[in-house]
């Protein structure tokens, strides 16, 4: 194998310190996976990875700031100003080719020795680089069974670079279902994360499809994920949202250890889709009580969704989604209308006056009875939005008050 003499730029001096080290103390040592790509292609990696003859033993040894984070895989951590770098030491042999041999793919099976300026290319990845071409090293089935994590890898780097997949891999990719079932969850969370923020989305979920992988991922998502989820703003929360439509959304999320955080608002979005039925745009009071079960910084990406569905969806083409999308339409021109009057007060904290004025005006300690106040003046705000004075408050209040004494 003949090395490419090749200058990389810009790798940081700390990384560079790195490898002369492990050179120094009589080691072989190279950047290896994405950050060459990255380098390769111009761009500033986000990570450094290097692998090394070294035992992690020998680095940790080397360096007493690395810190053990998988010496069963033979990786340790070492802090550098440049972010983490995982140092690991080669795998099935001694020689960096015996570790490349059994690397993903190609266009990540290509190591660099920043020493002597020497790129290492046994599998041919570069040319796979310059074509966007994702080839399996040597076996696709192989290197999936090594770690079946790969397949759904192969639709990230899709979604996030585009690449063509070869046919071997899309067939090794189908094959490695079952061996993704036993995949730690924090794994495949990532990396679905990743693939529903790239670009290239629309052609990963596509991919997943094919492969039968979403199904074992999201029993019940739609065939139309693919395109609805590439016409949505570029969010977490909103395109899973799309992606999970359908589907038992709870379950999916949690499985797949998504924060509560996350969960939370994909339930939330999809409780509330589709969501221009059952609402009357022609009603200010109906519009503003939307905004606030909606909770009116959610509006916009349900509008998004649904419009999305309605232009990219299954059912896009028919009769009934015209007149949908018509009343979307008036509904988001009735939200505008109503953002634009001002004086929205869609929860306690936007009410001009708080729990502290409350027990003044009712004489009451802090207790059940002020939630209860505040709730029923947002109430009597949502219905009339010039209610939200001070004066005006204290009047609804005096009279609720009187209310609940005669009740």
């Amino acid at each position: 194998m003949e090395p490419i003499l090749r200058d990389l730029e810009p790798i940081p001096p700390v990384v560079r310190e790195l490898v002369d080290g492990l050179a120094a103390a009589g080691h072989e040592a190279y950047l290896v996976g994405g950050c060459v790509r990255d380098l390769v292609q111009g761009r500033p990696p986000g990570d450094f990875d290097v692998a090394t003859s070294a035992s992690p033993e020998a680095v940790l040894s080397l360096f007493p700031t690395a810190i053990p984070i998988g010496l069963r895989h033979g990786t340790v951590m070492l802090p550098t100003a440049a972010g983490p770098v995982d140092v690991t030491s080669f795998r099935a042999g001694p020689r960096i080719e015996d570790d490349l041999g059994h690397r993903d793919f190609t266009l990540n099976a290509v190591a660099y020795d920043p020493r002597g300026r020497a790129l290492l290319d046994p599998f041919d990845g570069l040319t796979d680089l310059l074509k966007h071409r994702l080839r399996a090293v040597r076996c696709a089935a192989d290197r999936f069974a090594e770690d079946p994590l790969r397949a759904l890898r192969a639709a990230r780097l899709v979604s996030t670079f585009g690449f063509d997949v070869d046919p071997e891999v899309e067939r090794a990719m189908a094959a490695a279902r079952e061996g993704l079932q036993g995949v730690a969850r924090e794994r495949v969370r990532r990396e679905v994360a990743a693939l529903l923020l790239g670009p290239g989305v629309a052609d990963a979920l596509a991919l997943l499809r094919r492969t039968g992988i979403d199904q074992d991922l999201a029993p019940g998502a739609l065939a139309d994920a693919a395109a609805v989820v590439a016409a949505l703003p570029c969010d977490l929360t909103l395109r899973l949202a799309g992606w999970l439509r359908g589907t038992r959304v709870g379950p999916i999320c949690r499985r797949l250890r998504f924060p509560r955080r996350v969960t939370a608002g994909v339930e939330h979005l999809l409780r509330l889709h589709p969501i221009e039925e059952g609402v009357d745009a022609s009603s200010g009071e109906a519009v503003r009580r939307l905004l606030m079960r909606a909770r009116d910084e959610n509006l916009d990406a349900l509008i998004a969704l649904r419009a999305s569905e309605l232009r990219h969806g299954r059912n896009a083409n028919r009769e009934a989604a015209a007149a949908a999308r018509d009343r979307l339409h008036a509904l988001e021109r009735a939200v505008a209308n109503v953002r634009r009057a001002g004086q929205l007060a869609l929860q306690r904290l936007d009410l001009a006056i708080d729990g502290r004025e409350v027990m003044e005006c009712l004489g009451c300690p802090p207790g059940p009875i002020v939630g209860r106040a505040l709730a029923h003046l947002t109430e009597q705000v949502v219905e009339d939005p010039s209610r939200n004075s001070p004066e005006a408050l204290r009047a609804l209040l005096a009279a609720w008050a009187r209310e609940l004494r005669l009740a």
